[in-house]
């Protein structure tokens, strides 16, 4: 009697632990959370920024039968705006620029010096985005303030017009701030400068811009 009692408690205690093992196997465990992927940057928006860097100034000039060259390099900060629309990885925008310089370059033999006062441009950009690294060249037209000051004869002062192109590089580091670093060729073309007694001068003014500058996109 003993034995057939302890052979039927024997089987419910292994049934119980069978049933418990299958009930671990079903027991439910979520999936681990997947962070989601952080949002392709875009381009698209207006921004405003500013800039500072070097202005390499020269010069080709022509005092009567003188005809000096030179050049010279100064400090240029000024500030930015304009607007980018991105298709798929290509963004193409319209920007203008206005920077204040202290380029100038001077001439002893006539006792004169010019000076760069102020450099703008008005230029297209088309570049290519690697997502919030944008690689782009631009083009467009550009203008300067030139002055030339003569001990002997006063001064004069002309507005340059003429062409830029150049290459850049920008980064977002959030989703409003970038940095950009950029490269610029200026031709500002010739003008005729007149100053007392009638006596003149012509000026053909190039500039070469290296900058870095900030922008917040809205």
């Amino acid at each position: 009697m003993n034995l057939r009692f302890f052979a039927l408690a024997s089987a419910s205690v292994l049934a119980l632990g069978v049933v418990g093992a299958q009930a671990a196997d079903l027991t439910y465990e979520p999936a681990p959370v997947v962070a989601a992927a952080p949002a392709a940057f875009n381009w698209t928006g207006f921004y405003l920024g500013v800039h500072a860097g070097a202005a390499i100034f020269d010069g080709d000039y022509a005092y009567g039968n003188y005809a000096p060259s030179d050049d010279n390099t100064g400090f240029l900060g000024g500030v930015q705006a304009g607007y980018n629309w991105q298709f798929d990885n290509i963004v193409i925008g319209a920007q203008t620029d206005f920077a204040y310089t202290s380029a100038k370059i001077s001439d002893d033999v006539v006792d004169a010096q010019n000076k760069l006062e102020w450099l703008g441009s008005t230029t297209a950009r088309i570049g290519y985005a690697f997502d919030n690294l944008l690689v782009y060249g631009k083009g467009g037209v550009a203008y300067g303030q030139s002055k030339i000051e003569s001990v002997a004869y006063g001064d004069d002062s002309k507005w340059h017009t003429g062409w830029t192109a150049g290459v850049g590089a920008e980064y977002a580091f959030t989703q409003n701030i970038t940095g950009l670093l950029e490269y610029n060729y200026v031709d500002l073309g010739s003008k005729d400068y007149t100053f007392a007694g009638g006596v003149g001068a012509s000026a053909d003014l190039t500039t070469n811009v290296i900058k870095a500058g900030l922008n917040y996109k809205f």
